[in-house]
């Protein structure tokens, strides 16, 4: 649970904002947002035991004031996402923990999969850049570059 420093580490963070909770079923969308907006009291449920996920609990999208100027929108799960028009040199700009590294590459362009002397890759291989948030990124560039080449 987010409580304490954390919780206002949040909400600075989202001062000020508009900003939507999306993401797989499960994953605890409503769950936070019963924490920074704890007067809504959202339905939660239980992973499905057959599937492992969530049940879509959530079924529209809604909006919350969770302070002045500061919105939140709780959205349905979903079970898969495809950007189907997205190129591979874009994927990047999904994963805004890159961009300090992004210029320090050896290469102009670098998709930071194979190239030498890429410092995303270093980034990772030090614990800076999530292995698991890197590893989704090799994700969707590899199939955007399937996708493009069918």
């Amino acid at each position: 649970a987010v409580t304490g420093q954390g919780l206002d580490a949040l909400k600075a963070l989202l001062r000020g904002k508009t900003s939507v909770l999306a993401g797989p079923s499960g994953v605890g969308k409503t769950s936070l947002r019963n924490v920074l907006v704890p007067d809504t009291a959202g339905e939660t449920g239980e992973l499905s035991r057959k599937l492992q996920r969530g049940k879509h609990t959530t079924r529209h999208t809604e909006i919350f004031v969770v302070e002045e100027e500061t919105y939140l929108l709780d959205t349905p799960g979903f079970t898969a996402l495809e950007l189907e028009n997205a190129e591979p040199e874009e994927f990047r700009e999904f994963f805004p923990e890159f961009m300090p590294f992004w210029n320090g590459c050896r290469f102009h362009g670098c998709l930071h999969l194979q190239e030498p002397d890429c410092l995303v890759k270093e980034a990772v291989a030090t614990g800076r850049i999530s292995r698991e948030r890197y590893d989704s990124y090799c994700q969707m560039v590899r199939e955007a570059r399937e996708r493009k080449r069918y």
